[in-house]
């Protein structure tokens, strides 16, 4: 193998954090075309494949790849504690790949972004949507919000409960022509019915002898939506909710206690100190979106 300098490992840990070279061109502030020839310099010098390349345009990196991507990373985090030590940078830059369910993202972090990037100027967070949980392990991902208790990585990962989101019935202010109390409730596919909010709702229909809709939901981001479209009740989280001026809550029946989910924020723990992902961790509980 022929000596690497940290320059050429940047191409790389940003292939590795877009998982494209589009993605990866617009972290370093170049071209596809320029990251692409980097890239296959590298290999030439490392006398091995790091990229393997997807009809559909994506970059994933090999097993060699995926090692020197973890050097390239701890490399990047003594090259900013220099930086900062020697008072050249003060200013956090990089990327942190953050992925959540929709929900979350959409309607809890989005309204908070504009503070976020007066803060962070030079950080880029990139919010992934993702329901089928993104692996922090194989480090697909920074860092990830769960509902309910964290079950994956097992030593290697860090969890921290970052509060709870608290949930409530609600229905649109819009089609008074049917009474509340007389709206379907929003159900949840079968498939879905392990979900907490699945079983409030079945309870809440119980004891309001309430029908259920034709409609059936597999999210919260969808039964949000369905809820503000279609004259229903159905149970949302309330931090959400209550900003949505067309909504409405209703009373009594959303008065049913333990009616709340816990959000825990889990990281892969290599990255524990790490100054970008630790100012993200920050900034989520300052802006106190889980309460």
């Amino acid at each position: 193998m022929q000596q690497m300098n940290w320059d050429d490992l940047r191409f790389l840990l940003a292939i590795a954090r877009a998982e494209s070279l589009a993605g990866a061109a617009d972290i370093m502030g170049l071209d596809a075309t320029t990251v692409s020839r980097r890239i296959k310099g590298l290999e030439k010098r490392a006398g091995a494949h790091l990229i393997n390349r997807s009809q559909s345009g994506l970059s994933q990196l090999t097993q060699t790849g995926q090692h020197l991507a973890e050097h390239a990373e701890q490399m990047e985090q003594h090259v900013h504690a220099a930086q900062a030590l020697l008072g050249k940078d003060t200013q956090l830059r990089g990327t942190v790949r953050l992925t959540a369910v929709p929900f979350l993202l959409n309607r809890l972090l989005a309204p908070c972004l504009a503070e976020y990037s007066t803060r962070h100027p030079g950080l880029n967070i990139s919010l992934i949507p993702d329901s089928q949980n993104l692996s922090l392990t194989r480090r697909e991902v920074d860092l990830a919000l769960r509902f309910g208790e964290p079950r994956e990585g097992g030593n290697a990962v860090l969890a921290q409960k970052m509060g709870c989101v608290t949930f409530s019935a609600f229905t649109a202010r819009d089609a008074l022509e049917i009474a509340p109390e007389d709206r379907p409730w929003l159900v949840y596919d079968p498939v879905a019915a392990h979900l907490p909010q699945a079983a409030w709702t079945e309870t809440l229909a119980r004891q309001t002898n309430g029908p259920r809709s034709q409609i059936q939901v597999h999210d919260l981001e969808t039964a949000f939506e369905a809820c503000l479209a279609a004259p229903l009740r159905a149970v949302l989280p309330v931090a959400a909710a209550r900003r949505e001026s067309r909504l409405i809550e209703l009373q009594p029946a959303s008065a049913m206690p333990g009616m709340a989910r816990d959000v825990w924020l889990l990281r892969h723990s290599d990255m524990r100190g790490v100054d970008r992902i630790e100012a993200i961790i920050t900034w989520l509980l300052e802006a106190d979106l889980f309460r």
